[in-house]
């Protein structure tokens, strides 16, 4: 048997000798009830199914590891109660929708939404059951195609987490929803590993997207009272591309627009798309998301609504739509966090410097679930004067030159001033934002901003898309 002679290296094959188990991540990953990651993701509002996925029947949903049936009653109102019925258990999903609630198909129990009993035709009209007892029920808002829900504790529920991206002037939002069979969290980290988009997305198979994904960016990572947002930062010629990412947790993110390849000089351009990485139990997952689609962001409208639905939106790589041999030749990200296995093992990974978003996110949320444990409630997301939640999600792109000196300290100044400018108008409307945001960041292009980029990047459409 071959043996190591220099410790400080490892034996070629030596499948042998590598730890054969490899022990799940427990604390972040299991979210059922009583669970403490459980217990903290019941803290937050959850999308879990797209409007159009419900019809005049109940149907059964699993969210947070709880078997659920949701259904629209006959005066236009939603319930989301427990599966089985308080009286003897029978499931819902039989149940017979009424104008206000739904009644059960075995013995006639009908169920307000909020769960309270309104009538047990089978019972003396002295019956104390009606006042006693109760079916297990969630407040649920529906919200440009989105259907959420809260789960938690009813006394501290939060306000509906309305982001200014969900309600920004002339853009059209196109709900999507894509199950992931894998635990949530490798799914959400996703958008805290901005340098997977080089490798995986550009240099490894090809270009996905546009070609300047291939430069390695420049990351800087700020802390927010809800989580992260970071700027990430690219040269393309005289060009500096800034891209703004939201990460709040526990699983809301906001990337730039999806076809971008820094063709001209922008400020303040809003997100391609708003989502949320919600746990059905703890070995599958649902991303809900809206595609933004305007002018101002996807002035070419590369952009296809008609491609965004049940199981698919219209870039690549988010589901396995395409053929198996197709994701092979060219993995997206839906082929790696799921390739990761249902529950992923931290102990089993060798963190490198492009992880610092992972460890810092892992760290976030495992102090707040331990904080949470203790009788720390979460910070409660909640609007500002602008009547929203302001995010940074978008592009912005700068003329400015390589000056002979250190272009990537040349480039993280930039990125300051442009993440600052964000925070600084934060208060502002919409529209006082956009244009104070613009003043501020036009004088820092140091060369003509009106020259179209020549080395901007060539963008990569797919014939095939998930």
């Amino acid at each position: 048997m071959e043996k190591p002679t220099d410790t400080l290296h490892p034996m070629k094959f030596s499948g042998y000798h590598q730890p054969k188990e490899r022990p799940v991540e427990e604390l972040t990953a299991r979210v059922g009830p009583g669970t403490p990651c459980g217990e903290y993701m019941r803290r937050y509002w959850h999308p879990f199914l797209l409007s159009s996925q419900l019809d005049h029947r109940p149907k059964v949903v699993r969210v947070l590891g709880e078997d659920l049936v949701l259904y629209r009653d006959l005066s236009g109102d939603l319930g989301l109660v427990h599966k089985h019925c308080a009286h003897r258990g029978a499931s819902l999903e039989f149940g017979i929708i009424a104008e206000h609630g739904i009644r059960c198909c075995y013995h006639g129990w009908l169920f307000g939404n909020d769960g309270t009993i309104l009538e047990t035709p089978g019972e003396p009209p002295e019956s104390p059951h009606r006042h006693k007892y109760c079916q297990g029920a969630y407040p649920v808002v529906e919200f440009q195609g989105v259907i959420f829900t809260y789960m938690g504790p009813p006394a501290i529920k939060p306000a509906f987490p309305m982001m200014d991206a969900m309600v920004m002037p002339d853009n059209q939002m196109k709900p999507y929803l894509i199950h992931s069979p894998c635990n949530w969290q490798q799914v959400s980290e996703n958008s805290m590993d901005p340098f997977h988009v080089a490798f995986l997305h550009t240099r490894v198979s090809g270009p996905q997207f546009s070609e300047v994904f291939a430069t390695l960016p420049i990351i800087e990572y700020y802390d927010t009272p809800h989580g992260f947002f970071y700027t990430n930062a690219r040269r393309v010629g005289d060009f500096v591309w800034i891209r703004m990412h939201d990460h709040l947790v526990p699983n809301f993110s906001q990337n730039g627009a999806i076809f971008e390849n820094v063709s001209h000089v922008r400020y303040f351009g809003r997100p391609g798309l708003t989502r949320w990485v919600t746990p059905i139990d703890d070995t599958n997952t649902a991303v809900i998301a809206w595609r933004h689609f305007n002018d101002r962001d996807d002035p070419h409208h590369q952009g296809r609504p008609d491609d965004v639905g049940v199981g698919k939106t219209d870039f690549y790589g988010q589901s396995n739509e395409a053929p198996y041999e197709v994701r092979q030749d060219s993995p997206g990200d839906w082929d790696a966090w799921c390739s990761l296995g249902p529950v992923t093992s931290h102990a089993s990974e060798h963190l490198g410097s492009t992880d610092r978003g992972i460890a810092l996110l892992r760290r976030r949320l495992k102090k707040e679930i331990d904080d949470l444990a203790q009788g720390i409630e979460p910070k409660a997301l909640e609007p500002l004067s602008s009547g929203t939640i302001p995010t940074t999600g978008g592009d912005t792109i700068l003329r400015i030159p390589a000056n002979g000196g250190d272009d990537r300290q040349l480039i993280r100044e930039v990125c300051q001033k442009v993440a600052q400018a964000y925070m600084d108008t934060q208060l502002l409307p919409d529209a006082e934002r956009r244009a104070a945001i613009t003043a501020l960041l036009a004088p820092l292009n140091t060369a003509d901003p009106n020259e179209v980029n020549p080395d901007h990047g060539k963008i990569f459409e797919f014939k095939t898309v998930g």
